[in-house]
């Protein structure tokens, strides 16, 4: 018996594919790293969870799209912004949280804080990439109006970090390149 496939059958199969290999990449990547740590090979699992995050972001990326993809009506998109815009606040909360952390010490423990909040930076350019996508092809004027706000937020505070980091005497390499990375990528108007 020969078996034909569709167009549209092939492709939903490559991304049922695609799915199982990035739940095999996470899940894989996640218990080697735990054995790597066992073992105390704490380069090799910190390159592991590196790997198990990347493909948890991307799996993150795909449900999103297809939640604003299949979302029955604008109020529902508008919806989904809004928890997302309200996750990119929380980030953002965080950077003067561990900055106010950080001036309170000095050393090694201050160098760990600042560790913290660029990790945070990278998490929330991270979801402003996700948005980036949605701004760009969304046809409700008001629905590119929160996430322009939100995203014009986002860069204010970014600056403010980078600001008081040079008012303290602190740095951070991360946060310059995250807002580069915003400028770049026309978000600072």
């Amino acid at each position: 018996m020969v078996m034909l496939v569709t167009k549209r059958e092939s492709k939903q199969s490559s991304k049922d594919g695609f799915t199982r290999m990035l739940l095999e990449r996470f899940s894989k990547a996640l218990n080697e790293a735990e054995e790597s740590m066992t073992n105390e090979e704490h380069q090799q699992a910190m390159a592991l969870y590196f790997d198990a995050s990347q493909s948890a972001d991307e799996m993150c990326e795909r449900f999103l799209s297809l939640l604003i993809k299949t979302a029955p009506s604008d109020a529902y998109k508008t919806l989904l912004i809004e928890f997302l815009s309200w996750r990119l606040r929380y980030l953002t909360a965080q950077y003067d949280y561990h900055l106010a952390v950080a001036q309170t010490l000095s050393g090694l423990p201050r160098q760990e804080w600042i560790a913290r909040l660029e990790t945070i930076l990278v998490l929330s350019q991270s979801l402003v990439d996700k948005l980036l996508p949605h701004l760009r092809s969304a046809e409700d004027p008001a629905l590119c109006g929160r996430i322009r706000a939100l995203l014009d937020d986002w860069v204010s505070g970014i600056k403010n970090l980078v600001e008081k980091l040079r008012t303290w005497s602190m740095a951070s390499a991360q946060a310059s390149r995250v807002l580069e990375w915003a400028i770049d990528q026309g978000i600072d108007h």
